[in-house]
């Protein structure tokens, strides 16, 4: 049972593909694996240069006019999924890749006991149950919490994509939708937790970072914000995280992170704390972004369940 993985590319993110590539080649997956990269037509040229030296194929499609980045991504899965001839498919970021063997058969292994969406799951705690389901808190929540995985490595069946009409433009990011249909089938979302992350410089408490630099499972790295981070923004402004960011891309992997004086191991003792961290940071960033938007979603709006 073949898997094809989708990794979409970004303008300005050839070195991060690069690297994601490496790491791919470096770990036996433990499945069949098909590795296609996938963009528009600017991002073509960029591409190219990434995988020259790696076994991939770079597939270009016209997405017509998009509005934003995840808008961009969700388009591309939408029409790659299409082309797909493998019973699986691997959504999968370019700064999120294996830092060990048989990761994809990790992965596959999850379905054949019974999930019908693997991958590594939101590092949150779901949101209490007295939290009003009517504040943007809860909106955010529910998506972003461990009930769910992460369209940055995310492993479905093709077929249940397709055949039941799912989009992964729909719902407030990227994927979302894909997560609340296996849901509302009462079917099975498994994957992996957050292990260790890499030590900042800084005075941080690690606990607290659950954005960058980050281990699931002791199987698989996801760097985090890599396109933003490309377009000029950042989900680590304070730059805590530069130094072991280009560690990764110096070693073209995040192995190094594994030793334990190069890391954090998450103790997961004070996850409601870990919450309000984030949603402080969101806030935040929400207040920035309505002085130049005038909302903070698009105008289709969905139920919240």
């Amino acid at each position: 049972m073949a898997t094809t993985a989708l990794i979409a590319y970004a303008v300005g993110t050839e070195q991060m593909l690069d690297t994601c590539l490496s790491a791919i080649e470096r770990h036996i997956p433990g499945e069949e694996l098909i590795v296609r990269v996938i963009t528009d037509q600017w991002g073509y040229g960029g591409a190219l240069d990434a995988i020259a030296s790696h076994n991939a194929n770079v597939l270009v499609y016209d997405i017509g006019f998009v509005d934003n980045g995840s808008e961009m991504h969700g388009k591309l899965l939408n029409s790659a999924i299409k082309e797909v001839d493998t019973e699986y498919v691997l959504t999968l970021d370019s700064d999120c890749f294996p830092i060990s063997d048989n990761w994809l058969g990790h992965l596959v292994g999850l379905h054949k006991q019974g999930s019908e969406i693997a991958g590594i799951l939101w590092p949150w705690i779901p949101p209490p149950e007295d939290l009003n389901k009517a504040e943007i808190e809860y909106r955010i929540r529910r998506n972003h919490c461990w009930n769910n995985t992460q369209v940055v490595c995310q492993l479905v069946r093709k077929d249940f994509v397709v055949q039941n009409g799912l989009s992964f433009v729909e719902g407030d990011d990227t994927g979302f939708s894909i997560c609340d249909a296996a849901r509302s089938r009462n079917l099975l979302i498994g994957g992996l937790m957050p292990t260790r992350c890499a030590l900042p410089r800084g005075d941080l408490d690690p606990e607290f970072n659950r954005h960058v630099c980050v281990i699931y499972g002791d199987m698989i790295y996801h760097q985090g914000g890599s396109s933003r981070k490309a377009q000029g923004a950042s989900i680590d402004p304070l730059g805590l995280y530069d130094e072991a960011r280009e560690r990764v891309f110096q070693e073209k992997g995040a192995e190094w992170i594994m030793a334990d004086g190069n890391s954090h191991r998450y103790r997961l003792d004070r996850e409601e704390e870990v919450a309000q961290f984030k949603m402080n940071v969101m806030f935040r960033e929400m207040l920035k972004y309505l002085e130049t938007h005038d909302r903070l979603f698009d105008s289709k709006e969905r139920k919240v369940e």
